[in-house]
Order: structure tokens, then sequence, then C-alpha cells
């Protein structure tokens, strides 16, 4: 009963959703990458009435950097598990590279970046985090009406998976999580980012990318 209870407490904090796309020959394409990247994410974040530009500004970048090592800590976990074989590049590599090179202010297209950073791919995105009502406006809401379903956090995240040697992209995935009172949007940002790469071709686990990897081994 307790164990029924805390899915249905999950269930009405949380609503999410997902949309994935894709090249059709996506897995043939990445399990020719030897070598591949994680760029800092793009990131807005809530502006509170506090933060001037410069403390608004610092915050985002904070958050652009933590949204980069998450995916790059989710993605090494495929990786020690062996169902990513590719080299991943770490977030503190990537970033000096693209330091030294001017990046972002310095405006440079997904080839050079591939070549800058010798891989043979490329992971970049966005990331939003949003609060629509406080916590505290949501309550006083709710007080007057117990039925109503108010959104206090929203989390989008904007990923795509760019090819070098084919020089499209060849996979996109948006997701966005819904929190009401009580959620937590640290908890939601984790949850997207560890669904948006078990979602990447690479974890060739995946149901819908099993039966094109059976073929390319000739199983």
């Amino acid at each position: 009963m307790k164990k029924l209870f805390l899915l249905f407490i999950s269930t009405y904090l949380l609503v999410s959703c997902v949309s994935v796309q894709e090249a059709q020959n996506v897995v043939e394409l990445t399990q020719n990458h030897n070598r591949i990247a994680i760029m800092p994410i793009s990131a807005t974040i809530e502006r509170k009435i506090w933060m001037n530009q410069d403390k608004y500004n610092e915050l985002c970048r904070i958050k652009s950097e933590e949204t980069q090592q998450r995916l790059f800590r989710q993605l090494e976990y495929y990786s020690r598990s062996g169902a990513l074989h590719a080299e991943l590049m770490s977030p503190d590599e990537v970033n000096a590279i693209l330091f030294g090179a001017g990046y972002p202010a310095t405006h440079i297209t997904n080839n050079d970046l591939c070549s800058l950073l010798k891989v043979d791919a490329i992971i970049y995105g966005s990331i939003q985090v949003r609060e629509p009502i406080n916590e505290a406006t949501a309550m006083a809401f709710n007080s007057m009406n117990s039925n109503m379903m108010i959104i206090t956090n929203i989390v989008n995240l904007d990923l795509s998976l760019y090819d070098a040697k084919s020089g499209q992209q060849i996979w996109h995935t948006e997701q966005v999580n819904q929190g009401q009172m009580g959620s937590i949007k640290e908890n939601m940002q984790r949850q997207l980012c560890r669904r948006a790469v078990r979602n990447l071709p690479y974890t060739l686990k995946k149901r819908r990318y099993k039966k094109a990897y059976a073929t390319m081994s000739g199983f």
C-alpha cells in the first residue's frame, strides 16, 4: 500500500513528455563513432527579482556546466558497462579546448567543432528551468480550490547529436518535466538527463535499436 501511495504521489507531482527524432541509419552512423564530446549545454534559468545581470549570467553558466557534467556521468556509466564503445571526452578537456578557441563568443560551425575537438560526433543542446508560480502562491490557490492542477516547476531539455562524417544532425530529443507543489527542480533535471542519455543510439539495449544492431551484426 505504501509503495502504491508513493507511486501515486510521484505521478501527481510530475508530468513528463518525451519526443525523439532520428535518422533512419542512426545506429549504423553512431557505431562508426570512435570519439565523442558533450558540448556545454546552453542554460536559461528563472530570473529572480534580486538577480542583477552579472549574477544571472553566472548562474546560467553554472547550470550549463552542471548539465554538461550530468550528461557526461550518465554516458560514462554506459561506457563502464560496455554499452558505449566510443571514447568519451571529459567536460574539462572539452571546455579547455573551446575556451582556447574563444567559444562561444567566437562562432564555430559544428563541423569545425568536431575538427577542433578531434571527435566523430558532438552532443549539444539547451536546458530551461522555469517557475511559473512559486510554492507560496500555489498553496494560496490550492487553499481556495484543492482540485487545481498548479504547475510550479517546468524543465525543458533539448539535445541533438551531430555526426561529423555526414555533416548532419542525426538524432534529436526534446523532453519536458512539469512539476506541481513539492516537486524539486534538481531531481527533475537529473531525471531528464538520465532519460535523454538512455534514448541515445549508443545505448544499444534500447528496444528500438536492437533490431538495427542485430541486422548490422548479421544475427
